[in-house]
């Protein structure tokens, strides 16, 4: 199979990084994806950075042993840890690896006029540091301000979203500290593009940088810089994998998916009804190392 005709492998611990999917099947509709939650680990965020890194490299081994031509980490937790290990080591390989972290930095940069951003996501995202280490390291003296927002995940995957009305409560007392501030917001967690609504009405006037869509248009650049995008004019076809809980990723997925807009595409329904049930471990951990380092 030519390179160009092997999927786009996309991986979170759980169901967030779905509207990194939703964003990659609309931006890139010609694409085959291959998603991997790894469900039974979720949550990566209250694992040691040692934990994520391991955990990482034997799902990136997993999705090699399916074969991929590039590696798209929707994950934040995953981007703040494991991003640098899986780079160095996809390199000899010649697999791409885009994390969710560098597009939406860039976007934001793009965007501020004020030279104020705002950063919110998950307490461990918050604390690991990585958006306002890159924002400065761009561009020295912006004015960043960060706020964790851990009950968004919830929220998000209950459904209460758009114009809920304990949506709008609970982003009023995260965000409302910010109204008048930050006139550009980077929704830090995969999840938080479902509460844009909420959020918007919470800081009218602000942008919101969703970095789902900043991440899928990154993919389709990097795609394109190195030959591997796929003929448009052909259908993709998308695939899930989850490593435990498929009931309730069924579930999730439908809403996350509708609420991106990709669940009426052709042939989502079927696949998402039948996710497959996948067992990772350390061989799996052995595959990403040993057949790249063999192919180097």
């Amino acid at each position: 199979m030519p390179p160009c005709d092997l999927p786009i492998g996309v991986f979170d611990s759980g169901v967030g990084g779905l509207t990194v999917l939703g964003a990659l099947a609309r931006r890139l509709p010609g694409e085959h994806l291959l998603y991997l939650g790894d469900t039974a680990r979720v949550p990566y965020g209250t694992r040691s950075p040692d934990t994520v890194v391991h955990y990482a490299e034997r799902v990136a081994g997993h999705l090699l042993g399916q074969g991929i031509k590039a590696l798209v980490v929707a994950c934040n937790t995953a981007t703040t840890w494991a991003l640098p290990a899986l780079q160095r080591t996809a390199q000899a390989r010649g697999i791409p690896v885009i994390g969710v972290i560098e597009p939406g930095v860039i976007a934001a940069l793009a965007t501020t006029q004020r030279d104020h951003i705002a950063v919110i996501g998950t307490e461990g995202t918050i604390q690991g540091g990585r958006y306002a280490e890159q924002l400065l390291a761009r561009r020295p003296g912006l004015e960043i301000s960060a706020v964790p927002c851990p009950l968004f995940v919830a929220l998000a995957e209950e459904g209460w979203v758009g114009d809920d009305p304990i949506a709008r409560l609970v982003a009023e007392r995260y965000l409302g500290q910010l109204r008048g501030g930050p006139d550009t917001v980077i929704l830090g967690c995969t999840h938080y593009p479902l509460l844009r609504d909420a959020i918007q009405f919470t800081l009218p006037g602000a942008h919101l940088v969703d970095s789902a869509t900043a991440t899928a248009d990154a993919t389709a650049d990097l795609l394109a810089q190195t030959g591997l995008l796929r003929d448009a004019s052909q259908g993709g076809q998308r695939r899930f994998l989850v490593t435990d809980n498929p009931q309730r990723f069924v579930r999730v997925a439908r809403h996350f998916l509708s609420a991106t807009g990709a669940l009426g595409a052709k042939g989502w329904e079927t696949k998402i009804i039948a996710p497959q049930v996948v067992d990772i471990d350390d061989s799996d951990h052995a595959v990403w190392h040993a057949r790249i380092g063999a192919r180097g």
